[in-house]
């Protein structure tokens, strides 16, 4: 049987697109035996202090992040900014900066629903009333809650995704420049589920140069839903670029069984471990062999 990580270092709750509030979030994870635990809303800081008074409760490590949305090449990747101070001044103007591109990108991808019969002004009113900031994913789940679709993957599939009427291209800012604002909070930038992304072999390779070029610290080698070539592949592309290596479910939902905290294997001993210096706080955990 794989050894299981006690760490999760990408995590979602409602202040973003997770369905469980800051508070019931940490429960959750530490139902599921997580012990070191950060959490990692898109785009916005506004859950930590609630998850954080959550963990002292339970006996949890906590640890402050977030997860910024970069252009790289023309694509949309993410980073995660972890241990960072949410204060910093610097993160939350860029933070500032996302919300309102996220605000606006609403705006067109109701419009471009709209235009192709969806109902996209009644979605975005939902995604509103929600109060949280809004993604894809909410209006993912407005759009099945108005009949639209089935379930979310069929929203994404029919209506949100690359090519889809509500898939709008949205100028983020470079990977270069976010890198920049987590290292000016505190922070260790990492790449999230660098698999996940579709770049040929060669173009990882060149992302992961280029972030470590620019200040990054590691690259997310164990994810939820990966599978065992996928973790090998990452555990390559780390060593290949002297970067430490992460561990995250990026979990949203409990109703979703692909990605659930506290399942993910443990990190393999040729990497070492994002959190096992500063700025993380002390922790220890045994690696899997290399």
């Amino acid at each position: 049987m794989t050894p299981r990580s006690v760490v999760d270092l990408h995590l979602h709750s409602s202040a973003s697109d997770g369905v469980l509030d800051p508070v019931s979030l940490v429960a959750h994870v530490a139902g599921c035996g997580v012990r070191l635990m950060a959490l990692t809303d898109h785009d916005t800081v506004a859950g930590l202090e609630d998850a954080a008074a959550a963990t002292r409760a339970l006996g949890i490590v906590f640890v402050a992040g977030v997860e910024l949305s970069v252009d790289w090449r023309g694509r949309t990747l993410h980073v995660l900014g972890l241990a960072i101070d949410p204060r910093a001044a610097v993160l939350v103007r860029g933070l500032r900066r996302l919300q309102e591109l996220r605000s606006l990108r609403a705006e067109r991808i109701a419009s471009g629903l709209a235009s192709a019969g969806a109902p996209g002004r009644e979605a975005l009113t939902m995604v509103r009333t929600v109060g949280r900031l809004p993604t894809r994913m909410h209006f993912a789940r407005a759009l099945v809650a108005l009949g639209a679709a089935p379930d979310v993957a069929t929203a994404f599939d029919r209506w949100l995704g690359r090519g889809r009427p509500g898939h709008v291209a949205t100028e983020w800012p470079s990977l270069a420049e976010a890198t920049g604002w987590v290292a000016a909070a505190g922070g260790a930038p990492v790449i999230a589920h660098p698999m996940r992304y579709p770049l040929s072999a060669g173009a990882r390779r060149e992302l992961c140069a280029e972030f470590a070029a620019s200040g990054g610290r590691a690259i997310e080698v164990i994810t939820g839903g990966g599978g065992i070539r996928d973790r090998d592949q990452a555990v390559s592309l780390a060593v290949r670029s002297g970067l430490d290596g992460s561990v995250g479910s990026d979990f949203h939902d409990p109703a979703i069984p692909w990605n659930p905290p506290g399942r993910l294997a443990k990190l393999p001993g040729s990497v070492r471990p994002v959190w096992s210096g500063p700025p993380f706080p002390a922790f220890e955990t045994d690696a899997e062999p290399a």
